[in-house]
């Protein structure tokens, strides 16, 4: 094999290889076999060689030649970097893209994503690629689809415009009774701390610069809530998120979410309040905690003959399924115990957290603590900071002034909603006329 040269790689760097590549450096790794046993290379081993050939490293020729020596196949396409990671759009950019789209659909104007991107670059100086945010727009619940006069723009999801108005339709019920009937409001929500966090922005001179600690540190997880007057007595919870991985959400769990609404949030609370969350998936938890759609065909028919409910033999699985989600109890394990102390619990909708006053808490509270940090703090000074920060700069003025801020954007909703429902009438209307 004198006529061995290595090659250039063509390969974009950081691509994986598809299933029918790999299988090609397969029969690569196994010619280069067979010619080494003809014309040996003297100091390359047939997985350097291989890796010369193909562009690709040793270590990927050594993993897929082993791959199929023992299961027969080449291994499964496996995508780099972190996968779970947050998204790159901050949470609380939401409203005022949710609210950007509308403003644009009411003058008659098409939204696309290239426009959020420049309203997110003027107004809070942050740079998003174009897929990035196109993922996050369907995240949001938006839909890119054809509207009328056959222009294609963005179009909220009518599921996310139902739980919005349904939300918000519990909201004014409340509001219309008279004052010692309404129930009060009480706003929940989880947040995190991360030990290296400090403040965005300083005076420098050219050439000057600060410098930080690598990395974001540790992180403190909490959990407040508070009310028009400010923020409840012996309700905050925090710990340090032990997992590495993840946004803070992962941090908790159903039974610690649990643990808390019962024995520091529901004891602190006056009588017939409404209390008020988003949809994480520990809030969520049933008292009936199945997944109809991932139990299997006998399970399914062991539940519903349990519970007392009848089934055919002749039912198929979608059947079964449809019959157990129909019949199972969805009330969550909140609700029960709200309920049990004379309370209720309501839902946001969906990435909707310019819907939760208390959202703006945690803003002035990690502002307060960004601007302490150097690089002296440790992380039990963030968490005092922190506390600090809810005890002197959350006051019953400023939750007085964050109640009336999305009070005033509820009310845009509401309306906003009833003429887009308006409209799609209207346009349904003139589709019936046309055929």
């Amino acid at each position: 094999m004198s006529h061995y040269q290595p090659t250039e790689a063509l390969r974009k760097q950081g691509r994986p290889l598809t299933y029918e590549e790999k299988w090609m450096v397969y029969h690569v790794f196994r010619a280069v076999e067979q010619n080494q046993l003809i014309q040996p290379v003297k100091h390359k081993d047939t997985y350097s060689i291989a890796s010369s050939y193909t562009g690709v490293s040793r270590t990927t020729v050594a993993n897929i030649v082993k791959s199929v020596k023992e299961s027969g196949k080449v291994p499964k396409l496996k995508l780099p970097g972190n996968r779970s990671q947050a998204t790159s759009v901050p949470v609380f950019t939401e409203g005022r893209i949710r609210e950007f789209v509308f403003e644009k659909h009411r003058d008659g104007a098409i939204c696309h994503a290239k426009h959020i991107i420049e309203l997110l670059k003027s107004e809070f100086d942050i740079e998003i690629n174009t897929r990035t945010m196109q993922r996050h727009l369907i995240r949001m619940g938006f839909c890119w689809s054809r509207t009328k006069k056959n222009i294609r723009s963005l179009r909220e999801s009518d599921r996310i415009r139902q739980q919005r108005h349904n939300y918000l339709y519990e909201l004014r019920e409340n509001r219309k009774l008279a004052l010692k009937k309404q129930q009060q409001l009480i706003y929940v929500d989880e947040s995190f701390l991360h030990h290296h966090h400090g403040s965005q922005f300083s005076w420098f001179e050219e050439g000057d610069f600060i410098e930080r600690l690598a990395g974001k540190g540790r992180r403190w997880c909490f959990i407040h809530a508070m009310m028009e007057n400010g923020l409840l007595d012996n309700t905050f919870l925090i710990f340090e998120g032990k997992k590495s991985k993840g946004d803070y959400h992962q941090q908790f769990n159903h039974e610690v979410f649990q643990k808390w609404f019962q024995e520091q949030l529901l004891v602190n609370i006056p009588e017939n309040c409404l209390i008020i969350m988003d949809q994480c998936p520990f809030h969520m938890v049933g008292k009936e905690a199945i997944t109809p759609s991932t139990m299997k065909k006998v399970e399914l028919r062991k539940w519903l003959t349990e519970q007392g409910f009848s089934w055919e033999e002749k039912w198929l699985r979608p059947r079964l399924e449809e019959e157990v989600n129909r019949k199972r109890d969805k009330k969550t394990m909140v609700e029960i115990f709200a309920e049990e102390k004379g309370h209720r619990v309501i839902f946001l909708p969906v990435r909707h957290p310019e819907l939760n006053p208390i959202e703006l808490v945690w803003n002035i509270a990690k502002s307060h603590c960004g601007e302490l940090f150097t690089n002296e703090t440790s992380f039990q000074d963030q968490r005092i900071h922190l506390e600090e920060a809810f005890k002197d700069k959350i006051n019953a003025g400023y939750c007085k002034k964050t109640f009336k801020h999305v009070k005033e954007i509820e009310e845009r909703y509401w309306e906003v909603d009833l003429i887009f429902d308006d409209e799609l009438g209207n346009e349904t209307e003139d589709l019936g006329a046309i055929n």
